[in-house]
């Protein structure tokens, strides 16, 4: 079962932002996100997949997009809808069957859900098929070498689903063409945030965000 579509997670959802830990992680993700946008030459439609409580949605309308947002569940998405963001439009569809004609977007963007998916070639796939020729792929994942990804198996959430390495997200995306990666969350072994001190390189990041140009013929 996926534990997203539970109405009381989905309610529960953004009070991990609202915690002083959690703002400071949000500020970090989306900082090194920021960074991956100022590659972006356009802003215009966006897809956005597993877009949950419309978290990252609301980040993306700032940084001027129009949003195509899209989750497999109901409860999450309900959340979504409440925030009434304006250049947001909110869908129930699964990233591995989308229903969008082929070359739709000229962005495809999702954070953190891919570690979620039962079959990422699929998602892979489809976000090819419906990505405009020179479009742009930015992705956010969280890193199985980080101290999150070592002890993963003792969370509720995290424990069931996969992390990827820094390695195997070049291999990914390189269908594509060249990415970029940049990091950030660095957690201690007892999970401080390392970021900015002078003990940032002792540890794996936890936050990997990925830029890509589809540059295939």
């Amino acid at each position: 079962m996926n534990v997203f579509c539970d109405d009381i997670v989905a309610r529960n959802y953004d009070q991990f932002y609202e915690s002083e830990k959690g703002s400071a992680v949000d500020r970090i993700e989306k900082s090194v996100v920021r960074q991956l946008l100022r590659s972006i030459p356009f802003r215009g439609d966006m897809l956005e997949l597993g877009c949950g409580t419309g978290h990252w949605t609301t980040f993306f309308c700032e940084e001027g997009f129009r949003i195509t947002a899209i989750d497999t569940s109901e409860a999450m998405l309900s959340q979504a809808r409440r925030k009434d963001i304006a250049c947001a439009t909110f869908l129930r569809a699964d990233a591995a069957a989308l229903p969008f004609e082929d070359e739709s977007f000229s962005v495809v963007a999702s954070i953190t859900m891919l570690e979620f998916v039962e079959d990422i070639h699929k998602i892979f796939n489809e976000t090819d098929r419906v990505l405009k020729r020179d479009g742009y792929l930015l992705f956010g994942w969280l890193n199985a070498l980080s101290e999150l990804g070592k002890k993963k198996n003792s969370d509720e959430i995290y424990q069931h689903v996969r992390f990827y390495t820094p390695d195997e997200i070049r291999q990914y995306l390189s269908y594509f063409g060249v990415p970029i990666l940049r990091f950030g969350v660095y957690y201690s072994p007892s999970f401080d945030l390392l970021d900015g001190t002078d003990k940032q390189d002792t540890v794996h990041p936890a936050f990997i965000a990925t830029l890509v140009q589809k540059n295939k013929k």
